[in-house]
């Protein structure tokens, strides 16, 4: 091959990404008019699709280009055939190696786990997010109904995920919940593992496979991070890494396990119990799976997703009643024809004026695909159809997910949708490097590291400690003392999350409230219900959601229903709550209500 046809595929790639940028602007579909939310969107004529198609074709163009001009090049020269799995690599040794790794891993995820600095978790409470799961988890245990007395902000299990905590400590408190969210990412870390095993122990290669698997996984680890509010493999997607589990389970399934194909269907309905928005993508993963299967004549594996799909949704129905299944299909319509009006940010145009990082996001995605491409073409790599499956599996969630990155495009975002695509880069960083240097000399002399268990245990300890557990090494002859584990985050009382100032109006507020059944606040200040220990007047608690031409009518309803003496009408919390999209509830509460005490930054209106 001559250098030209070498970079024709790049000079196409980079001819496609220019052609992207130049016709990003011109992806601009119709704004809906009838559309009343306020928000970014709206107030720049905005059809919340732009984003999404722009971002896909932005990924999509190029790599297209790419593949196709690739497959060109290299025609005659590229075995497209789907390699059967070799499995001399299934069951030899080093397999039974990298099963040990995994299991030292694992064990080394859970002292860290034990061995975190727990006082660092007590500092102020984020009133607004961390409320929408503590003034949730009160409407579930003081309302009736599971959709009806509540709006879930994120999903009926996720907005509830600390009442699984409660049956634990037969308490639960905003330690409790943050123990809860840590111990999601020691879920993540625990899965990630299981994963990176199982990719690694797939493939097609031999002498340097504890090496590379070492490598990739704690690069991935880095990922689920502890002590960072906001990591890649944030608390919320577990639920995605389980299910991932299960999908490589059956894809790589020497025997048909009919139970596994069930589980895979389940997550149809378990996912979105969870959370709407990472519901909603799995429900198009498992889409592409059973395409998948039907491509390669798979039908039965078809039908027992199919029938693990229809049997949890029958399950779920039967447990809950026709009223309730009604509110939670209500509610998800709702979350989904609202969320892009009320939380989109436009997703700045690649290398414009303070686009660093978004166009660093969508290049990486694109520079992901670009590898695996060359991966799953590779003449010299003869991997087998598996392991390229997960691989692109992997990509394809990381494209589904970025759709988030693309609806709200600030930094948390970004970052948030990162963890697939770097996940899938770190692979093949640590792929390549692991071959390299498998060819220099010394690495024959040390090759008996990666071939004896005791060995693995010291080469493990010395990589993984210095990277996770750099800061808490002299904690290790503490981690049974209730001062240094759990305990001290589990047992901390509420107060200490908050500060004087917020501290003394909940103080004031509960004395003028202790005659209530329940109270009412009309800000982003979502934790008021639980820090004065009642229910909401009405069952939004996340008061973004009262919107007019959705749901301002059942606000009203209820709120007159209810009555309450006291509503908290404003604070100097508002995040994305917008007196314009809820004119009419307003009205109602200026009618209604006059102002009657004002303590700091917090604004209480009483009944006329």
């Amino acid at each position: 091959m001559n250098i030209l046809n070498r970079f024709t595929p790049i000079i196409f790639l980079i001819f496609g990404l220019i052609f992207s940028v130049l016709i990003w602007d011109y992806i601009s579909l119709p704004y809906d008019d009838t559309n009343k939310i306020v928000g970014q969107y709206s107030e720049n004529k905005i059809n919340p699709l732009n984003d999404t198609i722009r971002g896909v074709s932005f990924i999509c163009i190029p790599l297209l280009l790419y593949i196709i001009t690739f497959l060109k090049i290299n025609k005659g020269k590229i075995n497209y055939n789907i390699l059967k799995i070799d499995q001399n690599y299934l069951d030899g040794n080093n397999n039974k190696n990298i099963n040990f790794l995994i299991f030292v891993l694992i064990s080394f995820s859970i002292l860290e786990f034990f061995n975190l600095n727990y006082s660092n978790f007590i500092n102020n409470l984020d009133t607004h997010h961390e409320g929408t799961s503590l003034s949730a988890q009160l409407n579930f245990f003081e309302k009736d109904g599971y959709w009806s007395g509540t709006f879930y902000d994120y999903g009926f299990l996720g907005n509830n995920i600390g009442v699984f905590s409660r049956y634990i400590f037969d308490d639960y408190s905003i330690g409790i919940q943050r123990f809860t969210f840590v111990f999601l990412i020691l879920i993540n870390k625990i899965f990630l593992i299981l994963i990176c095993g199982q990719l690694v122990k797939i493939l097609n290669i031999e002498n340097n496979k504890c090496l590379f698997f070492l490598l990739f996984v704690i690069a991935t680890l880095t990922l689920a991070n502890f002590n960072e509010d906001i990591t890649p493999f944030h608390s919320r997607i577990f639920i995605f890494l389980i299910f991932t589990f299960l999908v490589f389970k059956i894809v790589n399934s020497k025997t048909d396990y009919s139970i596994l194909y069930l589980l895979v269907g389940s997550f149809s309905a378990i996912s979105l119990l969870f959370y709407y928005d990472i519901g909603t993508y799995i429900n198009a993963l498992i889409l592409i799976i059973l395409g998948y299967l039907i491509l390669l004549k798979k039908y039965l594996k078809v039908f027992q997703i199919l029938l693990g799909i229809f049997l949890s949704w029958l399950i779920f129905i039967t447990f809950v009643s026709i009223e309730e299944f009604n509110e939670f299909v209500g509610q998800y319509y709702i979350i989904v024809n609202i969320s892009d009006y009320l939380l989109g940010i436009e997703y700045p145009k690649p290398f414009s004026e303070k686009s660093t990082r978004h166009t660093k996001a969508l290049l990486l995605i694109i520079l992901t695909g670009v590898i695996l491409v060359n991966f799953i073409f590779s003449i010299k790599d003869k991997q087998n159809y598996i392991a390229k499956f997960y691989l692109i599996f992997l990509f394809i969630s990381s494209i589904v997910f970025f759709k988030s990155g693309l609806m709200r495009s600030d930094t948390p975002h970004i970052k948030y949708t990162s963890g697939i695509y770097t996940m899938i880069l770190f692979f093949f960083i640590s792929y390549y490097v692991s071959k390299v240097l498998q060819k220099f000399r010394f690495y024959e002399k040390i090759k008996i590291i990666f071939e004896k268990k005791s060995y693995l245990i010291i080469l493990a300890i010395l990589i993984y400690f210095p990277i996770f557990l750099k800061d808490n090494f002299m904690n290790f002859t503490n981690l049974m003392n209730s001062n240094k584990n759990f305990l001290m985050l589990t047992k901390t009382e509420d107060n200490r999350f908050l500060d004087k100032n917020y501290l003394k109006f909940i103080n004031e507020y509960k004395i003028l409230t202790k005659d209530e059944n329940c109270v009412q606040q009309f800000t982003d200040d979502n934790a008021i219900p639980y820090l004065v220990n009642k229910p909401t007047c009405t069952k939004f608690y996340v008061n973004a959601h009262i919107i007019d031409g959705w749901t301002d009518k059942m606000f009203i309803s209820e709120l007159r229903r209810s009555n309450p003496e006291y509503i908290l009408y404003s604070s100097n919390i508002n995040w994305f709550k917008s007196r314009n999209n809820a004119k009419n509830a307003d009205q109602y509460i200026l009618k209604n209500y006059k102002p009657f005490k004002k303590i700091s930054d917090w604004e209480i209106y009483k009944k006329k």
